[in-house]
């Protein structure tokens, strides 16, 4: 315990004294003492601005972390002492000390700060001695029977599997979930951008027309109908497998396939509001009056500037891959990271429940936080200050 809190206190004085070099930095406090080198660093927009981002970002992911830990609280902590069948053959008076002993090495009868702050010191990565199971006594202790040295602990299923680490079935589901993500990211981006160009430039004909008809017919059409009315045409229609198998590359086809075509309208409509918002400036205008090819205009200039709002969608889109898509998993029997979610509430397995929101948070933000940077960087009219 006392490690955990030195620890745990590090890592809350490493944040606390980001948040007030912020502050001095915005102060101009430092600026007064600090040599040239630092000031020309500091002065710069895109710096502080990372800087007041990252900072944002570790205290949503905190904050996260603590409501989530607090809701999964609430559910009775005794259920896990149900599930020893093994102490059945004990009296009522054994089995609920037994089972008071079992919550005590736990933890859970911790006060809640104690357990928060137990909660931070195993999700931290660095080397950690962990308990991996527990055996009970002839004199009716309950005690670790194993333990192990671990980076980051997400504590072990109850549910799911037997006693597995949670951290292994991350290790096992999220690859999946990016190769199957990834192949439907790859095919909205490689049909939608193109798409969205030529949907602006023949604005209000057949092609715009029969464009606009797709975005509103997925847009209209709950996901999950047209998930199965996808799995119906390529299964039956292009003969691809109906289950997905990790022996079986070809059996991936048809989820990217479903994960891709909903992603393609969304895509198409951002990028021909762009592009026709683009087509109205002054520059098109003027390039135009010089006598400046269509498709130049068009590839040159226009897409140029239309693509630059868009920009922070590509690595937000790439991280979001890792958390895949249930539906989309569940229908084709995908054992990604997408259903691990909704599983672990079924078996009431809060661990894991815990677990996956934690990560989802993790990736969550990191993406955002990835995607403004990355918008800042590629495009000059984004404001720097404080408000932004």
């Amino acid at each position: 315990m006392e490690q955990m809190v030195v620890i745990y206190s590090i890592v809350v004085a490493l944040l606390a004294a980001l948040i007030i070099f912020i502050v001095l930095v915005n102060k101009n406090v430092i600026m007064k003492y600090s040599n040239n080198v630092i000031k020309r660093v500091l002065t710069k927009p895109l710096v502080m601005y990372s800087l007041r981002r990252i900072a944002s970002a570790v205290i949503s992911f905190a904050l996260a972390i603590v409501v989530t830990f607090c809701l999964l609280r609430i559910q009775d902590k005794n259920l896990l002492c149900t599930k020893e069948t093994g102490w059945k053959k004990f009296s009522a008076e054994i089995r609920e000390m037994l089972c008071e002993r079992k919550l005590d090495s736990l933890g859970l009868n911790d006060p809640l700060i104690v357990q928060i702050l137990n909660y931070f010191y195993q999700i931290i990565p660095f080397p950690k001695k962990v308990c991996i199971a527990h055996t009970t006594t002839s004199t009716f202790e309950y005690i670790c029977s194993n333990s192990q040295m671990m980076i980051v602990n997400f504590g072990r299923t109850t549910e799911l599997g037997k006693n597995e680490s949670i951290a292994a079935i991350f290790n096992r589901t999220m690859p999946v979930s990016m190769k199957i993500g990834l192949g439907g990211l790859a095919i909205e981006m490689i049909i939608g951008y193109p798409m969205g160009v030529f949907m602006a430039k023949y604005k209000n004909k057949w092609f715009d027309k029969l464009g606009n008809a797709y975005i509103i017919l997925v847009g209209s059409i709950p996901s999950l109908v047209y998930f199965y009315l996808l799995q119906a045409i390529l299964v039956k229609g292009f003969n691809l497998p109906l289950r997905w198998t990790s022996s079986n590359p070809i059996s991936g086809l048809a989820p990217m396939i479903t994960l891709g075509i909903g992603g393609i309208a969304g895509i198409a409509l951002w990028v021909r509001r762009y592009m026709v918002d683009e087509f109205g400036s002054d520059y098109v205008k003027f390039a135009r009056a010089k006598g400046v090819p269509e498709n130049t205009i068009l590839f040159k200039h226009v897409l140029r500037n239309a693509v630059v709002p868009l920009v922070r969608s590509i690595p937000s889109g790439v991280i979001y891959c890792l958390l895949g898509s249930y539906f989309v998993e569940k229908i084709y029997g995908v054992e990604g990271f997408g259903q691990l979610l909704i599983s672990g509430i079924n078996a009431k397995d809060y661990n894991v429940v815990q677990a996956v929101v934690v990560v989802s948070a993790i990736i969550s933000i990191f993406a955002n936080l990835l995607g403004d940077i990355t918008t800042a960087i590629a495009d000059p009219r984004v404001s720097f200050s404080s408000n932004d």
